[in-house]
């Protein structure tokens, strides 16, 4: 098993060595890349959905980024990671320490041939845009998909 910031969850037979930013007490990470060249951060959103998030422990979304980036050799896959660990455990907790502030999340994840917007809403609902071939993409603290 695996000890992530609030809950454990079953550890990968491979992961990828990662290089992160992160706030000293929590397991994952805002901003961080991987032995294959995927990177990716993470930014703090809130939608309509925001009050199934309750105070259960769950993951958070540092802990999605840096499982999606520990077990995703390409975008794609970290992004396929990302949004099986989110359907499987849900998102949720504590994101300060010592606190109660909970929030859902953006994501942006690229590598060297491609890239993708990942933004989640309440604890299990997501919807990921994939960036076009040559154009600009950011995130922020708002959701920004309006596509499906």
């Amino acid at each position: 098993m695996l000890r992530c910031t609030h809950i454990s969850i079953p550890q990968a037979e491979h992961t990828y060595s990662v290089v992160l930013s992160k706030p000293a007490w929590m397991w994952g990470c805002e901003i961080g890349a991987n032995e294959r060249g995927v990177v990716g951060g993470n930014e703090a959103v809130s939608s309509l959905l925001a009050h199934e998030l309750g105070t259960e422990p769950r993951l958070i979304g540092m802990d999605l980024l840096r499982l999606a980036l520990e077990r995703g050799g390409t975008a794609q896959e970290a992004v396929d990671v990302l949004t099986t660990l989110l359907e499987a455990h849900g998102q949720g907790g504590p994101c300060e320490d010592g606190g109660d502030w909970t929030y859902e999340n953006g994501f942006i994840l690229a590598d060297a041939s491609e890239a993708f917007v990942v933004e989640t809403a309440g604890v299990h609902h997501w919807a990921v845009e994939r960036v076009p071939p040559g154009k600009g993409r950011n995130i922020s603290n708002g959701l920004s998909i309006r596509a499906a």
